[in-house]
């Protein structure tokens, strides 16, 4: 197989980089020069990647194209760029809807929508894709566990949580500072945390029960896990994370309907 990634950002780095990490059969991956200092990167580190100044010529070479522009340039980059019957194009981008997507695409049918993060360089996290397809699905459970969506409604809604990770550093970073802050060593304090957060997270994947169950599993009457959760809940924390999600899905789904 042979892919083409038009944009190289920290997404598509990631994404070759777990690729390659995988063993993923590619023959070749070609790149544009965007951005110049990642390109030359990877182009550097991986033999089987190819840099391409004209995005054109990454179209004509490929079999899958990716598409990982951001997204205040998508339509202006695509509208100038024919694609070929039987290609795969899969967009990273956000606010490019599906209609949009098939439109710039034809005569190419095989189209789809993805969401990798960046810890797929590592061969984790989730990647939301839409539509479902067996070849595509297997491509990128290889760095990943992929979610599919049912519809592109569904797909809004499981990329506006995409947006959590920043937040969830942020309060990883709280803990941290904590401990920091009355005089424990910052690698220490580093690896409670991240042990910690670890553990849950093995737990979360490992556990048949509901999240809410192990919230309840979680916590002593009147100990330290109950007392902390409930002053959160009195000070309305995760009214206002609900709250915030319904404010970035309304930004993903006006981006996705005009």
């Amino acid at each position: 197989m042979k892919i083409g990634f038009i944009g190289t950002g920290k997404i598509t780095t990631s994404v070759i980089t777990g690729l390659f990490r995988s063993k993923a059969n590619l023959k070749q991956i070609l790149i544009s020069e965007r951005s110049k200092k990642n390109s030359r990167a990877l182009a550097k580190r991986l033999k089987q990647v190819k840099v391409v100044k004209d995005n054109q010529e990454i179209i004509n070479r490929s079999n899958w194209v990716v598409l990982a522009v951001v997204p205040t340039v998508a339509k202006k980059i695509l509208q100038d760029l024919k694609f070929k019957k039987g290609q795969t194009v899969i967009s990273f981008v956000s606010t490019l809807n599906m209609k949009d997507l098939r439109r710039f695409a034809s005569p190419a049918t095989l189209v789809f929508k993805a969401a990798p993060l960046p810890m797929v360089e590592s061969k984790l996290g989730p990647i939301v894709l839409y539509p479902s397809n067996n070849k595509v699905n297997a491509l990128f459970n290889k760095i990943g566990t992929v979610i599919n969506a049912k519809n592109e409604k569904e797909n809004n809604y499981l990329w506006t949580l995409t947006a959590g990770m920043a937040t969830y550093l942020e309060l990883c970073a709280t803990l941290e500072n904590w401990l920091v802050q009355r005089k424990v060593n910052t690698t220490k304090a580093k690896r409670l945390v991240t042990s910690l957060v670890f553990g849950l997270s093995h737990t979360l994947l490992l556990s048949k029960q509901d999240t809410r169950s192990l919230v309840k599993e979680y916590q002593t009457k009147k100990g330290i896990n109950e007392e902390l959760l409930l002053r959160l809940k009195k000070d309305k924390v995760f009214d206002k994370i609900n709250k915030n999600l319904n404010t970035i899905f309304a930004r993903i789904k006006k981006a996705n309907d005009q």
